[in-house]
């Protein structure tokens, strides 16, 4: 898992099966993965051409690598889902992208009220419908199977996390693990987390313990950057923690449910972040926490004044990275810093 080059295991599942590239962890995969169709999350290609063409300089990495990736690349379809502003704008780029399927599942802005939970249960209900008629149909059966096989890779992955609160494992270990268990078919991926998980050695505890914030990790060797002063010991990130929520009923209505418990910043959500952060600080003994964010990520930037400012009060120090291309050594210097200032707390 660690190793595996994602480009050549889509090439070798392209003639298997059809494949839909998404965008976001909100996406209902369970239900592409009952459909027959093996759901990728794509994270971008290192360069970027095609894609300067179709969006403003203001755009993010994320979206810009994204696009690229989707316009280089020979995929089944598309799905994407209501979060920011640019992701939208990518919805209708791709359009222009020869494909066989296309969706935009439109998830409400907040689910606190009966009326809302009742609009994304008729919108998830129109996805299936669609996919169905892309597919061929869906029985409750083979949507309970898909669900079990999810959660059950879901249960793995969790796993590794607690190891975290024992000692140390690679960040960068962890995000190659996550990422590929949003491209690998999911029944692959648990098999071979099953057995790194019986052989993975807990390496013991360095010192200060972070925790990173923010949302998806386009360059990787921000890791080893960060853990030559320290440790990640957890991640809130959208490809990290985030993306581990079980459905607790393996029913269209579980999944439905679901989405109560998962968190955005695109999102009004009744749970309160800084009480989350605060409560995975002591449960792994965090020292301090990185926001690592992608500039032009407004509704990331917008949460975090206020995060960082609550967090300071409850005594717990942060650090805000701002990243786009820029090589990871320019940010080492405030890295070092930070992790001597925690340590001298």
């Amino acid at each position: 898992m660690t190793s595996i080059d994602f480009n050549e295991y889509l090439k070798r599942k392209k003639a298997e099966k059809k494949i839909i590239a998404h965008f976001c962890s909100y996406t209902p995969e369970e239900l592409i993965h009952a459909a027959g169709i093996l759901p990728v999350r794509i994270f971008g290609t290192q360069t970027v051409e095609k894609a300067n063409s179709h969006l403003q300089s203001y755009c993010c990495s994320y979206a810009r690598k994204t696009l690229e990736e989707a316009l280089n690349n020979q995929y089944d379809g598309f799905v994407f889902v209501h979060s920011c502003d640019t992701l939208q704008r990518l919805a209708d780029i791709t359009q222009c992208i020869p494909s066989d399927y296309h969706d935009c599942v439109g998830f409400p802005i907040s689910l606190s009220t009966e009326s809302k939970h009742k609009y994304l249960a008729h919108e998830l209900t129109r996805f299936r419908t669609q996919l169905e008629q892309y597919a061929g149909p869906l029985s409750e059966a083979t949507i309970n199977k898909s669900i079990h096989i999810y959660n059950k890779n879901c249960k793995l992955l969790s796993q590794i996390y607690s190891l975290r609160k024992k000692g140390h494992i690679p960040a960068i270990f962890i995000d190659k693990i996550m990422k590929s268990s949003m491209i690998m078919e999911k029944e692959e991926h648990t098999e071979a987390l099953a057995a790194f998980l019986e052989t993975v050695e807990v390496q013991e505890a360095v010192h200060p313990r972070f925790l990173l914030s923010g949302s998806v990790i386009l360059n990787p060797e921000i890791f080893p950057v960060i853990e030559r002063y320290g440790s990640v010991a957890y991640d809130d990130l959208c490809t990290g923690s985030r993306y581990l929520t079980p459905i607790e009923e393996p029913t269209m209505e579980g999944l439905i449910q679901r989405y109560h418990s998962l968190w955005c910043p695109c999102r009004h959500m009744n749970q309160n972040r800084v009480e989350h952060l605060e409560k995975k600080c002591k449960e792994y003994a965090i020292d301090g926490i990185i926001f690592a964010l992608q500039k032009f990520c407004e509704p990331h930037f917008f949460e975090v004044v206020h995060m960082r400012k609550e967090l300071k009060e409850r005594g717990i120090p942060s650090l805000l990275l701002e990243l786009q291309d820029q090589p990871v050594e320019q940010v080492r210097t405030r890295i070092q810093a930070f992790s001597e200032m925690v340590e001298g707390v």
